[in-house]
């Protein structure tokens, strides 16, 4: 049997899988709306008791959209592969892997594709819903490219992220406890890749420093890409990063983990 189909096999399951737990992809979608909710009267305190218009060079209009969309993104691209992938070593799970006829790191990116495919068309329809209505409240544009453009760097983030937290998951081929690492680790990612606040709220030295790591690519880009304050060749400059970044941080990952499974006992497998 190719190994291919295995992979497509492997997809399918993780598309069944999202779909067993609707009750939990209902929940992930509600807890959505309170980091909107908050920042929302956060930014509308602050440009209320300004007389600018324009803060680290938004709107009104255009931050409430950033947020919004900000958060959706956040949603659609964390994974959480890093948890369950630094169990599987902690563990010794990852002892079935190691004997089967199939990439370990294929076979759980292919499953996390497949457990996003349903989240990520709905909550694409439920950001497009959004855009829509507060685009003609705020009078912003947004192009027909940019949407599509959006889409595009949506899967393209979503897979740069998965590989941001494959990399960090071997850790725990060094660490014994790495609970409380992921969610510091995770926090940190979130907040450099612009999933709370826009990084120009980070001033001009962390904005430029943030150039050349990957992590504005995961959020922050697709956000503006969306909030119409892109150039079209900035887009095309941006998803060029996208995937300039795919294939550093998969040559990272591979180093990474190619140093720590030479620190991997299997014990508990």
């Amino acid at each position: 049997m190719s190994i291919y189909p295995k992979y497509i096999r492997v997809f399918k399951l993780g598309v069944q899988a999202s779909m067993e737990y609707r009750l939990d992809f209902a929940l992930s979608l509600i807890s959505a709306f309170f980091p909107i909710m908050i920042q929302y009267y956060i930014w509308t305190a602050v440009y209320g008791r300004s007389g600018s218009g324009q803060f680290f060079g938004y709107t009104y209009g255009e931050m409430i959209l950033y947020t919004i969309v900000a958060a959706i993104v956040t949603k659609i691209v964390t994974t959480n592969m890093d948890h369950v992938i630094a169990s599987d070593i902690k563990d010794g799970a990852l002892n079935k892997y190691l004997v089967q006829p199939a990439n370990y790191f294929g076979l759980k990116l292919f499953t996390m594709l497949g457990q996003k495919l349903f989240f990520f068309t709905v909550m694409l329809a439920v950001l497009f819903l959004v855009i829509f209505y507060f685009g003609n409240r705020y009078a912003i544009h947004i192009p027909l490219e940019n949407l599509v453009c959006f889409v595009a760097a949506m899967a393209l983030s979503l897979i740069l992220n998965f590989l941001i937290s494959y990399t960090i998951a071997a850790i725990a081929f060094w660490l014994s406890e790495i609970s409380y690492f992921f969610e510091m680790t995770g926090l940190l990612v979130i907040i450099l890749s612009g999933g709370v606040f826009p990084i120009e709220v980070f001033g001009q030295t962390v904005s430029s420093l943030l150039n050349y790591l990957p992590f504005k690519y995961t959020i922050y880009f697709p956000s503006n890409v969306i909030n119409g304050k892109l150039m079209s060749s900035e887009i095309t400059e941006g998803l060029l990063m996208q995937i300039f970044w795919i294939g550093f941080m998969f040559l990272v990952s591979k180093l990474v983990w190619r140093i720590g499974f030479k620190k991997y006992l299997g014990l508990g497998g």
